[in-house]
This record gives C-alpha cells, sequence and structure tokens, in this order.
C-alpha cells in the first residue's frame, strides 16, 4: 500500500486548516505491548500481525458479554449497533489487542489511558515511538451483511495529544473502515496530513485496492477543521454512503464519505469515491492505530479512542 500511495498522493497538495503540538503526556496506564510476543516497536523490520484465533467474520451484534461490564458505554447500547467496544472488559491492552482479529504494533505502542475518560475506566491510546514507516493497528473483522446496505459507519470518541512534522507526500491513518480483512482492499480513514512548517492537517481519505498489475491505486482526500489538542474533542464519525436503493449496484453511481463531529457534517461536498470503492464490500473490518502512507514520513502521532461503534444499514 505504501509504495503505491506515495505515488498516487503525488496529486494531491494539502492546504486549509492545520494545527501544531507539542508532545503530551500520558496520564493513564503505562501498559505497552512489548509482552504481547512481537518485537518491539522501534526494532522491527517487517509486520509482526498477530491473529487472535478466536474473533473471525460472522460475531454477530454485540452483547453484554462482550460489551464490557454493566453500565459501561457498550453495556447501555446493547442492540444498538452491530458492533461495539468500550476497552472497559478488559484488565490490560494485551488482552484487548488480543480480542480483535489481528494486531500490528510496529513503530508506535498501545496503552491504556485510565484518567478522565469519556467512558471510565479504560480509553485506548496510540503513541507514535518512530517518526516513519510506522504500521501499528487494531483490526477488527465486521459481522457479515445480512441484508443489502446503503451505508456504513464507525464512530468514535477522538483525542489528540499529539500530530506534528508530518512530511509533504506522507498521511498517517488513524482510524478506517476497511474494504476487506487489510488496507490492501481499499480504505476509506482519518487522517493526518501535511500542513505549514511542523502543523499538521486532519483529513478524510480513501485508497482504492492495490491494483494487480503493480500499477497506483487510487486516493483523495479532503481536509476538515482540526481538533483541539490535549482533550477529548467529542464524538467523531466517517460515514460512506452507497448510492440506489440496491445499495450501490447502480451502473455509473458513486459512494461518498462524510466526516461528521458532534453530529455536523464536516465535507461539503462530501468525499466522492472510485468506482472501486463504490459499492459495499463483501467483507468489512475496522481499524484503529496510526499506519505510514504515501514517502511514510509521518512524524510525531498522539491519538485516543474510547466508544468505538460500528454500524452497517
Amino acid at each position: 500500500m505504501r509504495a503505491s500511495l506515495a505515488g498516487a498522493i503525488l496529486t494531491f497538495t494539502a492546504c486549509g486548516n492545520s494545527f501544531s503540538s507539542s508532545p503530551g503526556t500520558d496520564a493513564g496506564s503505562d501498559v505497552s505491548t512489548a509482552d504481547v510476543g512481537t518485537p518491539d516497536a522501534a526494532g522491527d523490520a517487517g509486520p509482526t500481525d498477530a491473529p487472535s484465533g478466536a474473533d473471525v467474520l460472522g460475531d454477530g451484534p454485540v452483547g453484554p458479554s462482550e460489551g464490557g461490564p454493566v453500565g459501561s458505554y457498550c453495556a447501555t447500547h446493547v442492540g444498538t449497533y452491530d458492533f461495539c467496544e468500550d476497552f472497559d472488559s478488559f484488565m490490560g491492552v494485551t488482552a484487548f489487542l488480543s480480542s480483535w482479529t489481528t494486531f500490528s504494533q510496529n513503530g508506535a505502542t498501545f496503552t491504556f489511558d485510565t484518567m478522565n475518560v469519556p467512558s471510565p475506566p479504560n480509553a485506548l491510546k496510540i503513541t507514535t515511538t518512530s517518526t516513519s514507516k510506522v504500521s501499528a493497528l487494531a483490526i477488527k473483522a465486521m459481522p457479515p451483511a445480512t441484508a443489502p446496505i446503503a451505508k456504513q459507519r464507525i464512530e468514535f470518541d477522538f483525542l489528540v495529544d499529539q500530530a506534528s512534522a508530518v512530511q509533504p507526500l506522507s498521511v498517517a491513518a488513524v482510524a478506517g473502515i476497511l474494504f476487506g480483512n487489510d488496507v490492501s482492499g481499499g480504505v476509506v480513514a482519518l487522517a493526518f496530513g501535511n500542513g505549514s512548517g511542523s502543523s499538521s492537517t486532519l483529513q478524510a481519505i480513501y485508497e482504492g485496492p492495490t491494483p494487480a498489475d503493480g500499477g497506483l491505486p487510487s486516493f483523495g482526500s479532503s481536509n476538515v477543521p482540526s481538533p483541539t489538542l490535549m482533550q477529548w474533542d467529542g464524538r467523531y464519525a466517517i460515514e460512506i454512503d452507497y448510492p440506489g436503493p440496491d445499495a450501490g449496484a447502480t451502473t455509473g453511481a458513486t459512494a461518498c464519505v462524510q466526516l461528521i463531529v458532534g453530529g455536523i457534517a464536516q465535507l461539503n461536498p462530501c468525499l466522492a469515491l472510485p468506482s472501486e470503492l463504490s459499492h459495499p464490500p463483501t467483507a468489512t473490518s475496522i481499524a484503529l492505530g496510526v499506519y505510514s502512507g504515501g514517502l511514510e514520513y509521518t512524524g510525531e502521532i498522539g491519538v485516543g479512542f474510547d466508544n468505538v461503534t460500528f454500524v452497517g444499514q
């Protein structure tokens, strides 16, 4: 994905709102993922995906036993979403990572924040330990759709501790919907791109599937307002609307991406998707973390997530 995105992103020039940041302090539990059994992030030579062996496509809607302790966000929203994760049913971040379908941790650490989080006791935080070639993702396969769908939506409480020194022609994706079980099938994501000086811009982006002939995939982006640093900045949602009453099968119709913050759409117009992403995928996953794209010089990134939900309808 990265080499192809480097070429695809050449047509894009970052502009619009930007912000600069200084490193944040993790006030939560200092639990790294070094004890999961994969190499330490800073020294990894390649991906270290680790399948959990327990979570597979078709888990079905979240229930009380999956959604956290009584009174947690997911426990109080049973039946509302196809999937819900509030991180509150785990004693440590290692257990959480092992519960998702796959994870990698190259160039960043996963920790639990336990201080002033939207839904106590835990929120997930990811902090880069490398300024380039980061591949630190937790990926969860979503239940398959039981009927044609016209919309997919991932939503979460969002925190930005730092996002600085993302270089030109590079992006750092932090949350997204995957068309398949990894990034090679295509992705719609929230990402940081290059701003002016050491600042970064927040963007909604897409990348198409990796072409079989080794060519460049399609790529597009749209800047959105920057969040407030060092505080939980409300609910963010990435939503894909597929065209037509037959959930995307209409010839020539185009799907569109909208980023919604606090219930308010941020993109006008929405970010139109290419034809290869204009139909609901047969397999869908969601991803959280930091993933370097383009030239892969993605600076210093620190983000947090809580109360992550997914709906396909």
